[in-house]
């Protein structure tokens, strides 16, 4: 999916907040806003909204010699997530639904409300907001139990993580599927509050499932910065279950059948690319 209209004004406030969130000084502040800006001038459209979020977020690491400014809050909601599985007993509802299957995948789109990608405005009531809506929504596209239908068949499972935080929900539907067939794949460095190696280790990933990163610093999936290892995996996967917006902006143009979306629909172009409403939780695949 190429980068839209609406998506210059979302990369221009992300620069805003980031310059704010590390550096009190207006001139490196400006630094950043008018590489941003220049940077975005000089879009022909055709790349995708993700690429250009690298171009901007390496830009900022390199003015503040911060290589990850988000981590505190990417360790603050992994504790947030980890605290709401347990008070809300997530796992005993999992274990007592019709379909067990099917909550875990609706928990686990549920957690892709955490992402600074679209604001730093968020807090614990919006996560929990997001899981009581989830469970109660009509999914549009696949239902859960088609998913599960498609997990039970494969035989090579990938699951692209998407942010912190939403990782440890993604815990739940992994406890779900044949562990021994699941590679669960993180960043190979830090993008906003992208899950990494670090995030997978924290909140007991690598304990359940393989976990590998992709070797590289992008939200979303390019697979032209990917490292071998991952395009291994990624080759001889039979399944892939592609977590949050960015990995559908990246990967939605190959239009490949072995890949299943799971996300909100958080933004308009997203929801028009896919063709539900904005606000909608989504299961969806090329086909």
């Amino acid at each position: 999916m190429k980068i839209q209209n609406e998506c210059i004004p979302c990369l221009v406030r992300q620069a805003y907040e980031v310059a704010e969130l590390l550096t009190s000084d207006k001139a490196l502040q400006q630094d950043i806003l008018r590489f941003t800006l220049n940077r975005l001038s000089q879009s022909d459209f055709q790349e995708t909204a993700p690429q250009l979020a690298m171009e901007i977020h390496q830009h900022v690491c390199r003015l503040t010699d911060n290589p990850d400014p988000y981590l505190p809050y990417k360790k603050q909601f992994n504790k947030i997530a980890t605290q709401l599985v347990d008070t809300l007993k997530l796992q005993e509802k999992i274990e007592q639904a019709a379909s067990p299957f099917d909550m875990a995948c609706r928990l686990a789109i549920a957690g892709n409300i955490i992402d600074f990608g679209l604001g730093m405005a968020l807090d614990q009531a919006k996560v929990e907001e997001s899981i009581q809506q989830c469970l109660q929504a009509e999914l549009f596209g696949m239902s859960g139990e088609a998913l599960e239908s498609r997990v039970a068949s494969a035989k090579n499972i990938m699951v692209i993580a998407d942010n912190a935080g939403e990782i440890v929900f993604d815990k739940l539907l992994v406890g779900q599927m044949p562990r021994e067939r699941v590679t669960y794949v993180v960043k190979g460095a830090p993008i906003v509050n992208d899950a990494t190696m670090e995030d997978a280790q924290a909140v007991g990933m690598t304990r359940l499932v393989k976990v590998i990163d992709n070797g590289n610093g992008a939200q979303g999936t390019i697979l032209e910065l990917a490292s071998v290892p991952f395009l291994q995996a990624y080759r001889t996967a039979d399944l892939i279950l592609a977590k949050g917006q960015a990995n559908f902006e990246t990967l939605s143009d190959l239009q490949d059948p072995r890949i299943v979306y799971l996300l909100k629909a958080k933004c308009r172009s997203v929801a028009a690319a896919l063709g539900c409403r904005q606000g909608d939780f989504v299961i969806w695949q090329h086909g």
